[in-house]
């Protein structure tokens, strides 16, 4: 009994010295990265690190800290980003990366990033994918325009993917800045392995209401903006033929749309989904449901069989 008691004091001075040295190491002394920014140029790649100073200990996701922003440019991806890191106050930490920024989400640079961070642990697999239209050279000279990019970041996030489903169609937001102001832009990319797809306002939010993604839904139908809290996407799958029903669940305070409306909805619909299939890109998976159906998707395959006929239904729940 007397040796334990004698060890307490010990063990206690033991974690106390422990716990100062990680918080001295982990947090004061690094430079918290919070978003890379990726492009490729004429000579190489342009890599940019939105980051909180170290002084502001941001060791918090939420930390309140200003962000600021330095870039750099080299031949391959790796001397890019090692130069953006030299550029920092203090050794970089991608602990809080979550986002990755990219004028142009072109698959050879995704698949590039993906094994970077894999060998170097410069980021995340599991960071969301955001397309990024505007000079980055206003970010560093401009001070509040980091702030604002974190801020816009967050708000469109929710609904991008994230980098380790690159090789998987996935529509990315597009932020927008110039030398005032950070904004998310209409619309959106639908970014696939074979290339990048420009939606419109009203294109995105349909592929948002058949990919099932959360949040409300907002969509002009016969000149009335009608709210889409909640969508069941069902799908029957027939020799040459794809029927498509949405039962839709309206947002609150938002009007019972009209039978005109619905099938307004009804045509965007098959429109996106002949115009995705056309692309090569099969937006309700019809080839996996074909192969657990029958065994073999080989009939439903975008790149190969002529676009499906389509019909698609939508009805609105009354409660």
């Amino acid at each position: 009994m007397r040796k334990q008691k004698s060890c307490k004091p010990l063990l206690y001075l033991l974690l106390t010295g422990w716990c100062l040295l990680f918080l001295r190491c982990e947090s004061t002394e690094k430079s918290m990265v919070r978003a890379v920014y990726l492009a490729q140029t004429g000579q190489g790649y342009q890599a940019g690190l939105l980051y909180q100073a170290p002084q502001a200990a941001a060791d918090a996701a939420e930390a309140s800290a200003a962000l600021q922003f330095v870039q750099a440019e080299g031949q391959t991806m790796e001397q890019a980003l090692a130069g953006a890191e030299q550029a920092l106050p203090q050794t970089a930490s991608y602990r809080l990366c979550d986002y990755l920024l990219l004028s142009k989400a072109e698959e050879p640079l995704l698949t590039e990033y993906e094994q970077l961070v894999l060998r170097r642990g410069c980021g995340r697999t599991a960071a969301r994918l955001l397309c990024a239209e505007g000079e980055i050279d206003r970010l560093a000279a401009r001070a509040a325009l980091p702030d604002a990019l974190m801020a816009q970041i967050k708000a469109a996030a929710p609904t991008a993917p994230r980098l380790y489903q690159h090789t998987e169609p996935g529509l990315l937001p597009v932020l927008g800045w110039n030398a005032e102001e950070v904004t998310i832009q209409e619309g959106g990319v639908l970014h696939t392995v074979a290339a990048n797809i420009p939606l419109s306002p009203e294109q995105a939010e349909v592929y948002r209401l058949l990919a099932g993604q959360g949040g409300t839904r907002q969509l002009w139908l016969e000149g009335e903006r009608i709210g889409i809290r909640r969508c069941i996407v069902s799908v029957t799958l027939q020799k040459g033929q794809v029927l498509v029903r949405l039962d839709c669940q309206r947002a609150a305070h938002s009007p019972l749309p009209t039978q005109a409306q619905q099938q307004q909805l009804a045509a965007q619909c098959t429109a996106l989904l002949q115009g995705c299939w056309q692309q090569g890109v099969d937006v309700l998976h019809l080839q996996a449901r074909a192969a657990l159906r029958s065994g073999s998707g080989a009939s439903f395959d975008p790149t190969k069989n002529a676009c499906p006929q389509w019909r698609t239904d939508v009805h609105f729940m009354l409660y």
